[in-house]
């Protein structure tokens, strides 16, 4: 009885290790296509506070902050698909 469940929570493994796969590497992706705008930002920011253009550093700032968190949310769908993908493993 116990192989014949496993039979059937293979698929389901083999979609959510896939899964898994596909977000580690999109997520690598996606971090080396937004480091340069976030390097960008960075700089700009940096111009904007030595001319002392308060407005457009705040605007700039959130501007990182949301990069940050695009990659940093991303990461914790990627780990959270891992996890799941071993959880269904260990069934």
């Amino acid at each position: 009885m116990r192989f014949v469940f496993k039979m059937i929570v293979f698929p389901f493994w083999l979609i959510t290790a896939f899964l898994a796969l596909m977000l580690k590497w999109t997520l690598n992706l996606s971090a080396f296509v937004l480091a340069l705008p976030m390097l960008y930002i960075f700089g700009c920011g940096l111009y904007t506070l030595y001319c002392r253009e308060w407005l457009q550093f705040l605007i700039l700032l959130v501007a990182e902050f949301g990069c940050f968190v695009l990659i940093f949310m991303g990461t914790l769908i990627a780990d959270a698909a891992e996890r799941f993908s071993g959880w269904v493993a260990g069934l």
